[in-house]
């Protein structure tokens, strides 16, 4: 498929001759006299590559530029400006707004054509890496989301296989051991489709969706009862006890009770999940200012402070080193909330097994 151009410029012959010229070098042109119709073309037919004119009547280069570069769709096209040798035009300005390249005019065919093979083969290997990028995360989700859904229905099919085949000789207290974990495992794996359900929503969510209200306003009381009936869940579902002390004072916060629910059961999750269990998990509550911290430290496995950038959904630090159950989205969730509604997450590795997670939260 020939490669598709569009050309804006005001002045009729230059625009006849480039678009000519570039035909019979095999490329598919379109033109434009000016930069609002070159506008319109662009976002009906996604030209690979435009080449525009920078000083015309109405929108100049610059202004279409700018467009062109705030439209989804278009932003990475590859745009390069025709200039006059007389025409004093601040390149740094035109670099600043996106631009690719300036050609001055008059140009010869062969720096025309070079220059417009060297952008679209740059943007041939950007497209190809953005697309290896998508297909490790592809694989990495399939990985995980295969051991994370296996994990809890290799449980579920093997209880339910074991009271069927051997039904009646177990005791009532096998019976019920046996559906407790069918019933632990079932929490798991709805855990993992809630986690996922929700990430992607917050991935894509943006102000005017109608739902952006739910994640991003409200108000809910924190204290100690709060934070030990969320212990309980987690215990249960992860099927072990973890030693705890909890000083939480009451609070009104600025954020709604699922979110805050939400951004809790993250961090006790992991807390527990990866506290060794010799030492107990502290956590603790304090009204500061205008403002609410909520501290959870554990001894178990460290968490590196230079990794705190990098946390994104389907990340698991350590995993090479470490069995993790999860899909690595609870931190991104927490990040995600808590920049929805103007709150804050630090995390801080206080020795080489002590980790301390500290959320900052708005008081009502």
């Amino acid at each position: 498929m020939k490669p598709h151009l569009l050309v804006i410029e005001d002045e009729e012959p230059i625009r006849q001759n480039v678009a000519e010229l570039l035909t019979l070098n095999n490329f598919s042109v379109q033109t434009a006299p000016n930069g609002r119709e070159g506008i319109t073309l662009a976002m009906q037919q996604h030209p690979d590559l435009i080449l525009c004119d920078v000083m015309m009547p109405g929108l100049d280069g610059f202004q279409t530029l700018e467009v062109i570069r705030s439209n989804p769709i278009l932003s990475s096209v590859p745009f390069l400006f025709l200039t006059a040798k007389t025409e004093a035009i601040d390149n740094r300005k035109g670099m600043a707004l996106g631009a690719d390249d300036y050609l001055t005019k008059p140009f010869k065919i062969d720096t025309l054509l070079s220059a417009i093979w060297a952008r679209l083969q740059r943007e041939t290997h950007r497209k190809a890496h953005i697309q290896t990028l998508i297909q490790e995360q592809l694989w990495t989700i399939t990985g995980v989301s295969t051991h994370e859904y296996n994990t809890s229905l290799t449980g579920i099919l093997g209880f339910t296989s074991l009271l069927m085949d051997y039904y009646g000789e177990f005791s009532r207290t096998e019976n019920l051991s046996m559906l407790n974990m069918i019933k632990i495992n079932c929490l798991r794996l709805k855990r993992s489709l809630d986690n996922n359900r929700l990430m992607t929503r917050l991935q894509n969510i943006s102000p005017s969706d109608t739902a952006y209200a739910i994640f991003s306003t409200g108000h809910s009381v924190i204290n100690a009862a709060m934070i030990e009936e969320r212990l309980g869940s987690i215990s249960y579902r992860q099927d072990r006890t973890v030693p705890h002390q909890i000083e939480v004072e009451s609070a009104q916060v600025g954020i709604a009770k699922d979110n805050l629910i939400s951004i809790i059961d993250e961090l006790l999750d992991n807390a527990c999940k990866f506290s060794t269990g010799s030492q107990p998990v502290h956590i603790t509550g304090r009204q500061d200012d205008c403002q609410y911290s909520l501290t959870i430290k554990n001894d178990g496995q460290p968490f590196n402070t230079a990794d705190m950038k990098q946390i994104e959904a389907y990340r698991q630090f350590e995993q090479s080193q470490y069995e993790q159950q999860g899909f690595g989205l609870g931190l991104a969730i927490v990040k995600k909330l808590l920049a929805l509604n103007n709150g804050t997450l630090l995390i801080d590795s206080l020795s080489r097994s002590e980790t301390q997670l500290r959320v900052y939260l708005p008081l009502m």
